[in-house]
């Protein structure tokens, strides 16, 4: 499979089409960068991440840990309501990033995978984790990890997208099944979004709230980022014909020219604490 360049979209996208964090992780430190700031600055994510802050809620004296933290914006806010805030990343050069954007703020950013978080058993006060188990082969290992951190009476936030939620017209009905169907396939954890209230309940948390924000892609979308390099991965994937890849890109492209173009999907965000013994 050729490499396919890709310049944005709703989920972490990489260059081979691929959804797993082990891919992901390979990718230009520039280009990862690039596609984080953009969703960071999607409506729907900004909704959930405002939320995720209120239900956590960090004082003085907490530690609160943020795990995938990208570029670290979302640890920034951590430590500005008066935390100890950490990031968790696993990527050098996106942790390297985030220490230059803090600009000096009194944040922490370490090296660890969500599967082995580098820290004592009870020892966060606050845990959240942004789209970051819809690309793990074993989510239900990871959550339970974060909830072995958590102090009693910590609190945790997720926040995932489901995939299996996109919506995108207009297009040929079959084509768009057998596309659909490839990425779903080749996604670690495509239906992350609607598992996060199980997940945490069966790692023995109570759910404190949850909510729901939906994406909705703007025009420009349909030539670019998650539904841009669709047909093109598929096309390489032997899923689609070279007239049909052709036929969905130009018709998606007109729709866009007239303001048809759809796309949306949900994104969805739990709470829960760990109960206190007795």
């Amino acid at each position: 499979m050729t490499d396919t360049e890709v310049p944005g979209g709703a989920g972490f996208v990489t260059e081979r089409g691929s959804f797993r964090a082990a891919h992901v992780a390979d990718q230009n430190i520039d280009r990862q960068a690039f596609i984080l700031d953009q969703m960071a600055a999607r409506p729907a994510v900004r909704t959930l991440k405002s939320w995720a802050l209120d239900q956590l809620a960090p004082t003085a004296g907490e530690t609160a840990v943020d795990i995938g933290s990208g570029t670290g914006e979302d640890v920034v806010a951590l430590h500005e309501l008066g935390a100890r805030a950490i990031g968790v990343e696993p990527s050098p050069g996106l942790r390297a990033e985030a220490v230059r954007r803090a600009a000096g703020a009194d944040v922490e950013y370490v090296e660890g995978h969500a599967e082995a978080l580098p820290f004592e058993d009870q020892s966060i006060d606050a845990l959240r984790s942004e789209r970051v188990l819809q690309h793990v082969d074993d989510p239900a290992a990871v959550v339970k990890e974060m909830a072995r951190v958590l102090r009693p009476g910590g609190r945790i936030v997720l926040i995932d997208t489901d995939w299996g939620t996109a919506i995108i017209h207009p297009a040929d009905p079959d084509v768009l099944q057998r596309m659909v169907g490839y990425f779903l396939r080749e996604s670690a954890n495509p239906y992350s979004g609607r598992q996060l209230r199980g997940l945490l309940a069966d790692a023995g948390l109570e759910i404190t709230g949850e909510t729901a924000a939906t994406w909705l892609e703007p025009q420009e979308g349909a030539r670019q980022g998650f539904v841009g390099m669709m047909h093109l991965t598929s096309l390489q994937a032997g899923v689609i014909t070279p007239e049909e890849a052709e036929a969905f890109a130009q018709t998606l492209g007109e729709a866009a020219d007239r303001g048809a173009f759809h796309m949306s999907l949900t994104m969805y965000a739990v709470s829960a604490i760990k109960p206190r013994a007795g």
